[in-house]
């Protein structure tokens, strides 16, 4: 079955990202039986390259030592990356410094800039996008840093968009008919869990706060499969009317934590 939901103007383009969840062991309990420990929680770092016409140099700078640091080279408009597989093993939890230069230039003059911090179990996905305002009108380029929610979502799926594109306010919309987000602008996220499945994604004209019905729809970027127990980024970027697309990441949630006995886990019995 088919259904309409969260979506961005543009043609969607799903990069599959594998941002494992590293399993728990069995822990023994004092009664001689074994009680499976909790999974650990994966900490997840992405990328995405939303300004046209401008290809880059990424550099991620691990705990600020200079000599621990990947390199991303010639990163065209449109990529998303999820750093987990991109570059296996390197992320974890830490301080990381993000530096973007246009192709070839020198990393110590960097174009864009951001730093951030990543705890055990977080997710964060740093793009480079322009701001605008509510009516679209273009600002300047930024390096914004934007935290996803990989919590359990027990067989559903969640979609988390963000608009980080040089257009005006939307609202999204499903079946045509319902306001899953009435409205939301350049530099806002909003998300939804859902029934797993295949949404057919569109946008429409922002609504109030409250409204039953859908504003006029503006494009429709057809058909997205959102997978149980994942969570799917969505990121608009580009400008509309011209390079406006979706750049989209489907990353593993985090498991649930299992349900114990009274007393169990908590007395660490």
């Amino acid at each position: 079955m088919k259904h309409r939901i969260l979506g961005m103007a543009g043609a969607a383009t799903m990069v599959a990202g594998l941002a494992l969840t590293s399993a728990g062991t069995a822990g023994a309990n004092t009664w001689g039986g074994s009680m499976p420990a909790p999974a650990a929680p994966s900490t997840n770092l992405d990328l995405v390259h939303g300004i046209p016409n401008t290809p880059v140099d990424i550099y991620i700078v691990k705990n600020l030592n200079l000599w621990n640091y990947k390199e991303l080279s010639n990163v065209n408009f449109g990529t998303a990356a999820n750093l987990n597989t991109a570059i296996p093993g390197f992320i974890t939890p830490g301080f990381y410094t993000i530096d973007i230069v246009p192709t070839g230039a020198n990393p110590f003059k960097p174009l864009l800039l951001a730093n951030t911090w990543l705890s055990a179990g977080q997710s964060k996905t740093a793009v480079a996008y322009v701001t605008a305002d509510a009516s679209g009108t273009a600002g300047s380029p930024t390096l914004g840093v934007f935290t996803n929610n990989l919590s359990s979502t027990s067989g559903q799926a969640r979609v988390q968009v963000t608009h980080t594109a040089v257009a005006p306010t939307v609202g999204v919309c499903a079946d045509g008919a319902v306001p899953v987000v009435p409205a939301f602008s350049n530099g806002q996220q909003a998300a939804a869990v859902v029934p797993a499945g295949t949404y057919d994604v569109s946008v429409t004209a922002p609504v109030a706060t409250g409204s039953t019905t859908c504003g006029a729809s503006l494009a429709d970027i057809g058909n997205v499969t959102l997978t149980a127990d994942t969570t799917t980024l969505a990121y608009a970027i580009g400008t509309y009317g011209s390079s406006f697309t979706v750049a989209a990441l489907q990353i593993p949630n985090n498991p649930p934590a299992p349900a114990y006995p009274w007393g169990w886990g908590h007395w660490g019995w």
